[in-house]
């Protein structure tokens, strides 16, 4: 089944603000430490550094975004998520390089 995760993307100065990301932990999610959340620095896209919410995943259909989808994840990327999820809901740390190259399967499709 082509299921595909997404997580909400917040700005790291939004969630500092909001007291979620005490400052003193700036250091540690720009190392990306933080198990809950994968840190995006700014640049690629991005304006601002931001960070995804790995606390609140959203699997869906591949069909359902096919259309109106804007951007995909590099390979690195993606293994880098997978690896952070497991980490995550299981607290096994895995270095996404251990995955490997993307299946042929979970390619784009446009």
């Amino acid at each position: 089944m082509p299921a595909r995760t997404m997580v909400p993307i917040r700005a790291v100065a939004e969630l500092v603000e909001a007291e979620a990301i005490p400052e003193a932990n700036l250091g540690l999610l720009r190392a990306d430490r933080l198990r809950n959340y994968l840190y995006l620095p700014a640049g690629g896209g991005l304006t601002q550094e931001s960070v995804g919410l790995l606390y609140m995943p959203l699997t869906i259909h591949h069909d359902v975004i096919a259309q109106n989808r804007t951007a995909q994840l590099s390979s690195a990327a993606y293994w880098h998520l997978r690896s952070k999820l497991v980490a995550y809901s299981t607290g096994l740390v895995i270095p996404s390089t251990t995955f490997g190259a993307i299946p042929p399967d979970t390619e784009r499709r446009d």
